[in-house]
């Protein structure tokens, strides 16, 4: 934590929803930790072996829709494929508006005796409360609904 961010990721209050906030030393970091703070609402992402790879490739003009598209596309990777990611992400982010992000997301299938359940499914990235700040370490918070 050289750059004297808080940890990796946070859940934080939220009447009905799920917060998350996750940070990096750089923003590919923090869109990364972003990615297992989201997963790890659902199962353990450190029990996922990173076995077979995934490509994600998304654009944006701001950083806020960029991180709403990676964080959907995470998601999709569960509901759709049914494939659980580990934490071994390799993200890069270029451009300054448009921004575009590539991502290898290694996992397996996912297997509720592996990987465990922990009780809420997320259904949906949502722009409510989301911010992008740097500040010494990149900050991203956001609401997934549940």
């Amino acid at each position: 934590m050289a750059c004297g961010k808080p940890g990796d990721y946070k859940y934080g209050e939220h009447t009905a929803d799920v917060l998350i906030e996750a940070y990096g030393c750089t923003v590919e970091e923090a869109f990364r930790n972003a990615a297992i703070g989201t997963a790890d609402v659902t199962y353990y992402s450190e029990r996922v072996a990173p076995i077979e790879e995934r490509r994600v490739e998304v654009e944006h003009d701001d950083l806020e829709g960029l991180l709403f598209s990676w964080i959907s596309e995470v998601l999709y990777l569960f509901d759709g494929e049914k494939f659980a990611i580990s934490r071994d992400i390799g993200i890069a982010i270029r451009g300054e508006g448009p921004y575009r992000l590539t991502a290898s997301v290694r996992g397996e299938k996912y297997d509720v005796n592996r990987h465990g359940f922990k009780g809420l499914i997320v259904k949906a990235m949502t722009y409510n409360m989301m911010e992008i700040r740097h500040d010494g370490y990149w900050a991203v918070r956001f609401v997934v609904d549940i």
